[in-house]
């Protein structure tokens, strides 16, 4: 019997349950860890903010999912990694051995430390929809971070406060443009469509300090604030450094295009925890994540069958939809764009289809 743990219920580890779930081996006992009973779905995060989803339409339950498959599930944070006995450690010292491991357990929050004690922690993402809660009806809420995340959460606080008649006055800043990885184009249309909902935003500037009432910005200027949710990128978490596991620059798990650790090929990793050799500057998102899902779980089998393992081919263009509130939403392709009800139809198509193939496994 051979023993593959998968640590987090990411994008990719959810895809290997469901293969788990169609088609088990006898040979492989399948473990899962995580350090929250539910995995929930950023993708939904604004639809939840805005009310359009409740709490279990958004979250997977992974006890309920490993038990209905066969798989053992642990509540528990693996704080070390030690590969030459090939065993993980707990939060409170349990071992888990194991014969393959993956790790799929996202990214943290990359704030200053000298201002984390005024900032919200989203990150593990199992903290965000308390905060978002508490986030969506503070006095002055503000977010920190023009990439898609911070766009999304702006505009869906945005739209909840205004339906619920609460001071329009999320304030959203980026140091760039704002959405500014998906091209000037892009940047220029959203933020014509945040102006025309008015969506209170501030462009190349950056926050540098915060107090208890008020952040003071790099353009001189002071901005009351009441609750901050500071989304400016992912910074890795510190196990795979701390465990003296291959790392990039940044510290995040450095494998290979079959996505396997560089140096231990019995570890292998996806989502936004990894940082893939041959492509070093892959965005880290849902949609690579999910992409990695089919490839990862291949190369668990055959790595354990001894067989040859495939290579991860990230798709140079992808659909990508983000909310901007009331029913609308901003799908881009490439360098092609369009706003309105319909993008946000197709998002709801897909993100319900999205968690409906995995809860309706133990629903």
């Amino acid at each position: 019997m051979k023993i593959v743990v998968l640590v987090g219920g990411g994008h990719a580890h959810l895809h290997a349950l469901a293969q788990f779930a169609k088609k088990p081996r006898e040979d492989v006992q399948l473990v899962l860890i995580s350090p929250a009973v539910h995995q929930y779905y950023s993708g939904m995060f604004s639809g939840f903010t805005e009310e359009v989803y409740g709490l279990d339409e958004i979250r997977i339950d992974l006890n309920q999912l490993a038990e209905k498959i066969g798989a053992a599930f642990y509540q528990d944070t693996i704080c070390a990694i030690d590969p030459e006995s090939r065993t993980l450690t707990g939060q409170h010292g349990e071992i888990y051995p194991y014969d393959a491991v993956s790790f799929d357990i996202g990214s943290q929050m990359n704030s200053p430390e000298a201002l984390k004690k005024h900032i919200s922690p989203i990150k593990p993402n199992y903290h965000f929809p308390d905060q978002l809660m508490k986030f969506r009806k503070s006095a002055k809420p503000v977010i920190v971070g023009g990439g898609a995340s911070g766009v999304e959460l702006a505009f869906s606080t945005h739209a909840w406060r205004m339906r619920r008649h609460f001071p329009t006055d999320t304030l959203l800043f980026s140091s760039g443009e704002l959405l500014s990885a998906h091209g000037a184009a892009a940047s220029r249309k959203l933020e014509a469509i945040a102006r025309k909902k008015s969506l209170p935003f501030f462009t190349n500037v950056k926050i540098e300090d915060i107090d208890e009432t008020s952040v003071i910005a790099s353009n001189g200027a002071s901005y009351p604030q009441s609750d901050v949710l500071w989304l400016t990128g992912p910074k890795s978490p510190a196990l795979f450094e701390r465990s003296g596991m291959p790392v990039d620059r940044a510290g995040f798990l450095a494998v290979s295009e079959t996505l396997q650790s560089i140096r231990f090929p019995e570890v292998f990793g996806a989502g936004d925890c990894v940082s893939i050799d041959r492509y070093p500057d892959l965005a880290k998102n849902g949609v690579y994540a999910v992409r990695q899902g089919p490839v990862l779980w291949g190369n668990l089998l055959n790595f354990l069958d001894g067989n040859p393992l495939s290579a991860f081919i990230p798709q140079k263009r992808y659909v990508a939809i983000l909310s901007t509130g009331g029913g609308e939403a901003f799908l881009t392709y490439g360098h092609w764009s369009m706003h309105g009800k319909l993008p946000w139809k197709l998002k709801q198509f897909i993100d319900k289809k999205f968690m409906k193939s995995y809860q309706a496994i133990y629903k």
